[in-house]
């Protein structure tokens, strides 16, 4: 949704090349996703990165010949979700330090500040105004954020691939340091994974954590997740993209989330 990603073929081998959308060099680090996206590849998290400009954004990849692209449907085979479950937890533990952290609060006043409609923003429907107070009040709320390990953070299907079993996780744009459980609620949520396999999928990122002890914590984050997409479609909207009912669907399921953090005693 971000960029424009062409197939290239060179003597006989095959590359990704990624032109960056509108507005992203004010949406989006390149220096940090330069470096991330490179110490990723050195890891074997990322596809092979073979040339990235910082300056314009302009990349390109090796590209995963035979490799299976996610998507809504494929990705909730168990098979996969234990892969991918594993494959997280790897990242999550490795000693792999990121020069930034991703703060979703930050990033929201970021993009807030490069709106140029606020009033749209605050007239967009009934609920907004009580979402935006809430999302401010848990702004005050750092228990969550106590342990911070590399985090993708942008995980639907797409970004994820696999090759012969191994997983790479790719488009590591709003990557930076963050809490674990931030990837783990944005997966659920991207990838719309029913409760019973998010169940499944906790229990083998780490038998430690209990689903229903972790619960909250994930529902804070998918709320925030789906506050900041909303404004960041306004922006990319105001930029002449069409994205149809996207900015809907998220703030109204922020609503949602809302509600259920509220009836859980959340604030």
């Amino acid at each position: 949704m971000t960029n424009k990603n062409y197939l290239l073929h060179v003597d006989n081998e095959k590359y990704v090349l990624r032109l960056p959308g509108v507005m992203t060099s004010n949406l989006i680090s390149r220096h940090y996703e330069m470096n991330n996206s490179i110490l990723m590849s050195q890891a074997e998290f990322n596809v092979e990165t073979i040339y990235f400009n910082a300056d314009n954004g302009i990349k390109i990849t090796k590209f995963l010949e035979k490799g299976i692209n996610f998507n809504h449907n494929n990705i909730h085979q168990y098979e996969y979700l234990s892969l991918i479950s594993k494959e997280l937890y790897k990242l999550h533990h490795s000693d792999i330090q990121f020069n930034n952290e991703f703060n979703v609060f930050e990033t929201f006043q970021q993009y807030f500040d490069l709106l140029k409609d606020k009033n749209g923003f605050f007239c967009f429907n009934k609920n907004i105004q009580l979402i935006y107070e809430f999302f401010l009040k848990i702004s005050k709320n750092n228990s969550f954020y106590n342990i911070k390990c590399p985090c993708h953070n942008d995980l639907v299907p797409e970004n994820i691939l696999m090759k012969n079993n191994k997983l790479f996780f790719i488009d590591w744009e709003y990557s930076g340091m963050n809490a674990p459980l931030f990837d783990v609620a944005a997966f659920f949520l991207e990838s719309r994974i029913p409760e019973e396999k998010q169940k499944y999928f906790l229990a083998h990122y780490d038998h430690h954590l209990d689903f229903e002890n972790s619960r909250m914590e994930i529902l804070f984050h998918q709320f925030t997740q789906d506050v900041l997409w909303f404004l960041w479609t306004l922006i990319k909207e105001e930029n002449n993209e069409t994205f149809e009912n996207y900015a809907s669907i998220r703030i109204n399921r922020a609503y949602e989330l809302m509600k259920e953090l509220m009836k859980n005693g959340f604030i």
